[in-house]
């Protein structure tokens, strides 16, 4: 008998960057009475609350239908504004009651391969991103998203212990989304083995593209302690794709050599030195805000959560990545500094000649006319 889903939700999430600041307080003001809703909490009734700093500012962007393979779903959508450019929107969907878990698998690959999802967010991401424009700093697009799906189990047919219950579904087919493929046993195991556990009645799994949660009281903590995460994510792929921008284009200025007086005058290496240093301690910020975040989330679960969605996430191969960029930018700007004294120093030792030359045209001219 296959065991059904009585009560769940599924979260989709959709994180993207706007910016380089938000300033929450402003965005605050600008958003209506109506869609104004609490700055993030970490709250429950084992946990001890925890509140991050510069918590983001929720805001209700109204309910829509999602139509699937499955049928016509209603999705209540929200959106988290970051301090730091990012803003998270969120489709919230209920599990209908009775659901069995093939049922929930065939669900997830119909999100999964879903083009609606991308055109409900980006149009919700849109439209508050104008509503929210002069509080944001540096406006931008990237065309690069991050996408996540997070399961949320509350009751189950059999869930008692969560641990138990898990060998009785195929985890993996709903992390995975995989409703065709019978999975493997080494693939079945490999995401089992993720699992972690606060109490007896709790359990999370996290993977790289979606998480099962089971919460028999409903808490939403270690969702949100994910979502954080996700955050840190497209912040991370970011900085990795603008440093690899700017170093293509220091290449590409010095292969060029521009030799003219023109360039030589208006400092065009300093210019771009001077911006590569401004990247360099912008991601420096960054790096240090990223890396004091495991404080900041102070309770010791939530720390395991926030580190088992960084292991997932790959956080230290794009840490390595980009810290390999700066290496590099920063040896590239010393050299363009070095180029730019090279230069003054150059056009500086032609002007004391000249200087020189015509200090001694009078004395040529008065020897001229002794001579004759």
């Amino acid at each position: 008998m296959s065991i059904a889903i009585q009560k769940g939700g599924i979260l989709i999430h959709r994180v993207f960057d706007v910016g380089g600041e938000i300033s929450l307080t402003r965005a605050e003001q600008l958003i209506s009475e109506t869609g104004k809703g609490p700055r993030l909490k970490f709250s429950t009734n084992t946990r001890k609350a925890i509140i991050i700093k510069d918590a983001p500012l929720k805001t209700e962007l109204g309910v829509e239908t999602l139509d699937l393979p499955s049928g016509a779903f209603p999705v209540r959508i929200f959106a988290r504004l970051w301090n730091y450019g990012v803003i998270s929107i969120t489709l919230e969907l209920d599990i209908p009651p009775d659901t069995p878990w093939d049922s929930l698998v065939k669900l997830a690959a119909e999100l999964e391969a879903s083009e609606e999802v991308d055109l409900v967010a980006l149009g919700r991401k849109d439209a508050l991103k104008r509503q929210i424009l002069p509080a944001i700093a540096d406006p931008a697009d990237w065309d690069i998203f991050e996408d996540y799906i997070t399961y949320i189990v509350e009751k189950a047919d059999g869930l008692g212990n969560p641990r138990e219950f898990i060998k009785k579904v195929d985890v993996a087919a709903l992390i995975l989304a995989e409703d065709k493929e019978i999975l493997g046993e080494e693939s079945r195991d490999f995401i089992l083995e993720s699992a972690i556990q606060y109490s007896s009645t709790d359990l999370a799994i996290i993977d790289w593209n979606s998480a099962l949660l089971i919460e028999p009281e409903g808490q939403r903590d270690v969702a949100d302690a994910i979502e954080f995460s996700l955050t840190h994510l497209l912040e991370f792929r970011y900085y990795d794709e603008m440093l690899g921008r700017k170093l293509d284009e220091l290449y590409d200025a010095m292969d060029q050599k521009r030799e003219s007086v023109a360039n030589i005058f208006r400092n065009f290496y300093a210019d771009i030195a001077e911006d590569s240093s401004r990247k360099y301690m912008e991601f420096s910020e960054f790096l240090g805000r990223v890396e004091n975040s495991l404080k900041t989330v102070g309770d010791p679960y939530l720390a395991v959560v926030f580190r088992a969605s960084a292991l997932e996430f790959h956080f230290d191969d794009w840490r390595k990545s980009i810290s390999r960029k700066m290496e590099t930018l920063a040896q590239i700007s010393q050299i363009l500094h070095g180029e730019v004294n090279t230069r003054r120093s150059h056009w500086l030792e032609i002007i004391i000649i000249v200087l020189i030359a015509v200090e001694m045209v009078p004395m040529m001219l008065d020897l001229w006319k002794f001579l004759h």
